[in-house]
């Protein structure tokens, strides 16, 4: 048995009348949660990657782009796990009524601690791929625990990628102010997700407004991010801003 077929085996099978729940769920209330998503044993070995990660980088912010540059900890090989990319690809269809394309992952695991814990919190925004995928490893236990903030569902997906550039820089540059206002002043006005390790939350983060708040200082946020679709990856005017 490969690793990847190993790890499938540890993956839940998600059945197609479960995903229609999580379906509506993320509809109806902007995510939906599968607990217990990891097996314990896999878990840990994420949880010893992260601390390893942390005390490298001196108890300070550390984050991880692509599977290669998490090798080793288990997050690599979940992205290649057939269980898991299955989620994602049936909640394209379920969402957009057509064949989902190959999954790719845009994968990140961000490491929040330390004094530049404030800089990686609270930076409201909306997420360029349609399925975001929460993966908790390390959520502090006392304090603040760095809850992800949600305003769900709040724009289609976008015929243009300048209209979804507008959006964006709506939120960046011009709403983000008013949206950490309001996080402090009206906090109950936002989807609160209290995170537990092990879970697995999916939220449209194309169409959501997000983002985390802080944890202590002396607390360590560990979560691994899996998005996937990004509806306007072949836009000239993208290509171009990007060049």
């Amino acid at each position: 048995m490969d690793t990847t077929s190993a790890l499938d085996e540890t993956t839940p099978e998600i059945s197609d009348a479960y995903l229609q729940s999580l379906f509506s769920a993320m509809e109806r209330d902007g995510y939906c949660c599968i607990p217990d998503f990891l097996a314990p044993s896999s878990l840990m070995t994420m949880q010893e990657f992260v601390a390893s990660s942390v005390r490298d980088s001196r108890n300070e912010y550390v984050a991880f782009k692509g599977s290669e540059a998490v090798k080793g900890s288990g997050l690599d090989q979940l992205a290649k796990s057939t269980r898991f990319q299955s989620i994602f690809s049936r909640l394209y269809v379920a969402s957009r009524n057509k064949p989902a394309p190959a999954v790719e992952f845009y994968q990140l695991l961000r490491c929040l601690t330390g004094k530049g814990m404030m800089q990686h919190s609270l930076n409201f925004h909306y997420d360029s791929y349609l399925v975001t995928a929460l993966l908790p490893i390390v959520i502090p236990t006392v304090g603040l625990a760095g809850d992800l903030l949600l305003l769900p569902n709040t724009r289609p997906v976008r015929e243009t990628y300048a209209g979804n550039l507008v959006d964006k820089i709506m939120v960046d540059k011009i709403r983000q102010r008013s949206l950490r206002t309001r996080a402090a002043k009206d906090p109950s006005s936002f989807t609160r997700i209290k995170m537990v390790p092990g879970n697995l939350y999916l939220f449209w983060g194309y169409r959501s407004i997000h983002a985390n708040e802080p944890c202590d200082p002396g607390t360590v946020r560990a979560t691994a991010l899996y998005h996937y679709f990004d509806p306007h990856a072949h836009s000239r005017l993208k290509a171009q801003l990007r060049h």
